[in-house]
């Protein structure tokens, strides 16, 4: 049964067309998520639905009493109200009729009559129907996942920061439990086990949700339709994300045929008519292929968006050797929040860091790139690396300069078309060169914040978050140039998909750290094995015999490449390049130490694959 359906509805602002004459129902107990670029109205369509604005024509009908609940921090009532105060607020009826039963208890102490009993029996049977007995129960389940403790119980809402007053407004929304769950962007900021859980919570929801989502993995767990918006107009797929790519590769793939069909005989009647129009014996038959020609129904040319992001990092030779190394490092401000931490990263790592907001995630790489001391242990570069780093407050520019001069500011040698050239590969084209950053949105500020990452070429990348306020087409952009990226690679992120094609291993972060190989689908299966086996001591030998064959091969190596360095440099000098027999001589010393190098790089290879 239908329980929302919006019907011809078309929407413009300042003259731009977000939608026309779009349709779609959603109804009992589906889970379907809503895609689309960023700026082509989807929240827009929600507002609708809410009837926070109007649309310009059509109309949205819901079913009969269908309640509609929309995550946001207005659900929260009073922000005087400790947690419990506020969230036991959803059950007042089921509390009235908790007292209501206490009440009649007293009274039945003296008066045994079969119609108090009866009374008692409807009023118990009402809240039981409305969960009495489980209420207190779903408070404490629900403020656990999300993340609260019974300790905070009696904080008041105001001392709370936004990202937990987001969850508690959640934690609130799914205890009303309404007909349609409405969600904007519901997985961000959050932690990745929040996360899951919500994934298997709102699968098992017995109602419908209705949510706006960049997170693929979510979209796969959760949902079986997807309804995209892409040129104004919708397309309804049935299935997970996966099965949508696929489809949709399918749909054009089949239109287009369509198309060039009818475009071949669009032009065979046309070339008929235009030959024969004007000879009498042929008037007639160019006459009936007009009249074909018009009723025709045209179909449109099946287009793909060329708007792309078009970034790529150049980057150095990939070295194997061991670039950075954390040792007995302790972190923190005040005090040490994480402790005795000891890695090393080789110059092809792509490592990504997860675990739970507030666990030490952004301090381990501000400690890093020496923004913030150590409390103690030491942060050591084996080698000089220029850092190129990507913070996810997006604060770097003035917000005052338009896009032009910011670009400007960095790079005053850069002629105009090469500031516009640098500005179109990340889609500002045209007008947008001259809009101030004030005014970008959150999508766009991560676009320009990259395109600077590209800009400075650097030989280490630190991310914090990259792919915050990005729509799927351009994460998949995003993801595509960090997966073929060869340079190393430091980063923060609660983005699965991302971190499952980006990363080579993974950092996770609770009480203190564990490394684990591979990307996140990796982790999870290393994860669930259970880690109390005891380690055999001739696995245990092995692993420190070949960690110090690796030592010993990253110090040859770093000699190597000092020898070659300066045996280039001898080339330059006079005495030998004005000396052919000297010349040859020490360019051949060039060429084997340059061999040996690759045989040692050979050998630190197998080591490492020995090592994983």
């Amino acid at each position: 049964m239908s329980l929302l359906r919006v019907n011809q509805v078309s929407k413009s602002f300042a003259g731009d067309l977000l939608f026309d004459r779009i349709s779609l129902d959603i109804n009992q107990n589906e889970k379907v998520a809503l895609i689309g670029r960023n700026g082509t109205g989807k929240s827009t369509l929600f507002k609708i639905i809410l009837k926070e604005i109007s649309p310009d024509q059509g109309e949205v009908f819901i079913h009969g009493q269908t309640k509609i609940g929309y995550l946001s921090q207005n659900i929260i009532e009073d922000e005087n109200h400790t947690l419990y105060e506020e969230v036991v607020t959803v059950f007042k009826e089921v509390i009235d009729l908790e007292k209501k039963l206490h009440e009649i208890t007293q009274v039945m102490e003296k008066d045994h009559s079969e119609r108090l009993m009866n009374h008692y029996a409807r009023v118990e049977d009402e809240f039981q129907h409305k969960g009495g007995y489980d209420y207190l129960i779903k408070i404490d389940t629900l403020l656990s996942h999300f993340g609260f403790k019974k300790e905070q119980y009696n904080r008041q809402i105001k001392t709370f920061s936004g990202g937990e007053k987001t969850r508690i407004a959640f934690a609130k929304l799914l205890m009303i439990e309404p007909d349609i769950l409405l969600l904007d962007e519901p997985t961000n900021h959050m932690d990745i086990e929040i996360i899951e859980w919500l994934e298997d919570y709102l699968k098992a929801y017995n109602k419908a949700v209705f949510v706006i989502t960049h997170d693929k993995y979510f979209i796969n767990k959760v949902c079986k339709k997807i309804i995209e918006i892409d040129q104004n107009t919708i397309e309804t797929y049935h299935g997970n994300y996966d099965e949508y790519e696929e489809e949709k590769v399918k749909r054009y793939e089949l239109l287009m045929k369509k198309y060039q069909k009818q475009q071949k005989e669009i032009l065979h009647l046309q070339s008929f008519v235009d030959r024969f129009r004007y000879k009498a014996t042929k008037a007639k038959s160019a006459q009936d292929r007009i009249k074909k020609l018009n009723r025709i129904d045209r179909i449109e040319a099946p287009s793909k968006s060329n708007a792309r992001v078009h970034i790529n990092f150049n980057t150095k030779r990939p070295t194997k050797i061991n670039i950075i190394e954390l040792k007995n490092l302790s972190i923190g401000y005040d005090q040490a929040i994480l402790k005795n931490i000891n890695f090393k990263m080789r110059g092809f790592d792509k490592v990504g860091i997860i675990g739970p907001n507030g666990s030490g995630k952004t301090t381990l790489i501000k400690t890093i790139m020496s923004m913030i001391e150590p409390i103690y242990g030491q942060v050591i570069f084996h080698k000089h690396m220029k850092i190129g780093y990507f913070d996810q407050n997006l604060s770097k520019f003035n917000p005052t300069l338009t896009l032009l001069e910011t670009v400007h500011q960095y790079y005053p040698t850069k002629t105009l078309t090469e500031v516009r050239s640098d500005l179109a590969r990340v889609m500002f084209v045209q007008e947008d060169a001259y809009k101030t950053i004030s005014v970008l949105s959150g999508g766009e500020l991560v676009k320009l914040h990259l395109l600077f990452l590209m800009l400075e070429e650097p030989d280490l990348l630190i991310l914090d978050e990259p792919t915050n306020h990005l729509d799927i087409d351009t994460k998949n952009i995003i993801e595509d140039v960090f997966e073929d990226y060869e340079g190393p690679i430091i980063f923060i992120s609660h983005d699965r998909y991302f971190i499952n094609k980006v990363a080579t291993k993974i950092i996770s972060i609770s009480n203190h750290i564990e490394v684990y190989h591979g990307n996140y689908t990796d982790y999870i299966g290393q994860k669930s094995i259970n880690q109390t086996k005891e380690i055999k001591p001739v696995n245990k030998i092995k692993r420190v015999s070949i960690e110090q064959s690796l030592e010993k091969l990253e110090e040859e190596i770093s000699h190597l490449e000092t020898l070659i360095i300066d045996q280039k440099q001898k080339l330059f000098e006079e005495e030998i390049y004005s000396n052919i027999d000297k010349y040859d001589f020490e360019n051949q010393l060039l060429l084997e130490l340059e061999n040996k190098l690759n045989e040692k790089y050979h050998e630190l290879e197998i080591l490492v694959k020995k090592e994983y």
